[in-house]
């Protein structure tokens, strides 16, 4: 079968495409997704399609990614086809996200797309993923372990918005076609690298078990990954119906599920609920290991005495006789939860959602009145303070030395007082001293004593919370 017959079926298998839509098409300049572009310009008139590519330059190879940008331009010129090409700062991303660079760029490629869809006003997002991609991703997820979700690969459709036209076709037929089409490509150096596991994968990995086990390896896993895919999806139907007998109350602090109805499910639906559930309070599914699920299901039957462990994520579990309950919680009860380094300027975000930002200011610079400032806001005399700085939430046994008081009070003490509600005391972050602990800063609270701006200041730190709660006490 031709190349575009091909992909014509893998777009009417999927109901990927509707006459009068508009497609935001990734082109990186490499062949495959340049393949992509000429392909669906070749059948946009038969499908009643419009196309807009979108380029992203990642800052990692220099003039190479330089180059490959005027490529893309000039391609999209000869065409006729809109384009957008932007590039972003993803090493320094990676760097304050503390991310491998193929994670922070495919985060931030993906943003960049979703950004370039509702500028473009279009309604699908194309990329070049093909059955080669298809198969290194089953067997990297296989090397990490994944379960079923993870071995069905890469989806021809996520979302009804995210849609992947070429994963019927080798990684050779690609370049064939544009070899016959005598369309030019970018090649990527970082592509032939062995330092990433992907690219190990791809050229060391598969063309050994090609030669010495399987020759049609790539057409075995994309086989195997799309009955699993098949098969996962209708599982996790049945435990997202399973999920909503067992759950009985939700908030974004608290999820409390039926410990016995969840103990008497089938041990593959029990595992897809708890994962659901992580899911929900977590806001991702990021950070729950198998282990983690097998240990609460090994909890799940009996009663007992009341039991409670920490999850990754400052998330509680607690475990009563008739529930299991979720908790996201900071500071003293999340021991998982990192001290987060706040540089001076900058800026840090927490697990709880709120953001602390730190400037420099000389005295002269800062004309407000200390006294009047908003809750959100405080600033520190630069020399009473022994940098580098850093953010955390309450622990056991906290005190701080309040501004006009000059002895230590407990602070949770200070926030009964303040009637600061149960639920809100552990994810108000406490701005510290490093080297010493001393809290400086309540966030939107209160301010430390002995660290507030005087005649002889000639340095301030202004400190601001940002997405976070205060008291005007």
């Amino acid at each position: 079968m031709e190349v575009l017959d091909k992909v014509r079926q893998e777009i009417a298998r999927h109901n990927m495409i509707e006459p009068g839509q508009l497609i935001v098409v990734g082109v990186s300049g490499g062949p495959d997704s340049v393949a992509l572009l000429h392909i669906l310009h070749t059948l946009a008139g038969e499908l009643g399609i419009k196309l807009h590519a979108a380029h992203l330059n990642h800052r990692f190879r220099g003039e190479e990614a330089r180059q490959d940008a005027l490529f893309v331009r000039q391609l999209c010129s000869n065409w006729g086809i809109p384009c957008t090409i932007e590039e972003r700062d993803v090493p320094g991303y990676a760097r304050q996200k503390h991310l491998s660079a193929q994670v922070a760029a495919r985060e931030v490629r993906y943003r960049f797309f979703y950004e370039v869809l509702q500028a473009a006003g279009g309604q699908k997002i194309a990329l070049a993923h093909q059955a080669d991609d298809q198969a290194e991703s089953v067997l990297l997820n296989l090397l990490r372990g994944a379960g079923a979700g993870g071995l069905a690969g890469i989806p021809p459709v996520r979302d009804n918005l995210i849609i992947r036209p070429l994963l019927s076709l080798r990684r050779q037929e690609i370049e064939q076609y544009c070899h016959r089409q005598r369309i030019g490509f970018r090649t990527d150096s970082s592509n032939l690298k062995t330092a990433y596991r992907r690219n190990k994968i791809r050229h060391v990995l598969i063309p050994l078990l090609e030669r010495e086990y399987s020759p049609g390896l790539v057409n075995i896993l994309v086989r195997t990954a799309e009955q699993l895919r098949t098969e996962d999806e209708f599982m996790e139907h049945l435990a997202e119906q399973a999920y909503r007998q067992v759950l009985l109350t939700r908030n974004s602090r608290r999820l409390e599920l039926a410990r016995g109805e969840l103990a008497r499910q089938p041990v593959a639906l029990a595992r897809r609920i708890i994962r659901l559930a992580w899911q929900e309070i977590r806001g991702s599914k990021q950070d729950l290991t198998y282990d983690h699920v097998e240990r609460l299901l090994a909890q799940l039957p009996g009663g007992g005495p009341q039991r409670h462990w920490e999850l990754p994520a400052g998330i509680t579990v607690r475990l009563t006789y008739d529930r299991l309950t979720l908790l996201k919680e900071y500071g003293r009860n999340s021991l998982n939860l990192p001290v987060y380094p706040l540089p001076v300027p900058g800026s840090v975000a927490t697990a709880s959602g709120s953001t602390i930002t730190s400037l420099l200011l000389r005295r002269q610079d800062f004309t407000g009145n200390p006294r009047e400032l908003p809750a959100h806001q405080a600033v520190l005399d630069y020399a009473q303070v022994t940098l580098p700085l850093a953010v955390r939430f309450r622990q056991e046994g906290d005190v701080l030395v309040p501004f006009g008081l000059g002895k230590p009070v407990k602070l949770k003490k200070i926030l009964i007082d303040l009637k600061i509600p149960r639920h809100r005391r552990d994810s108000i972050p406490l701005v510290v001293e490093q080297k010493t602990g001393r809290i400086l800063w309540v966030a939107g609270i209160r301010l430390a004593d002995g660290v507030g701006i005087s005649e002889t200041t000639e340095k301030i730190i202004l400190l601001r919370l940002e997405n976070g709660h205060h008291s005007n006490t």
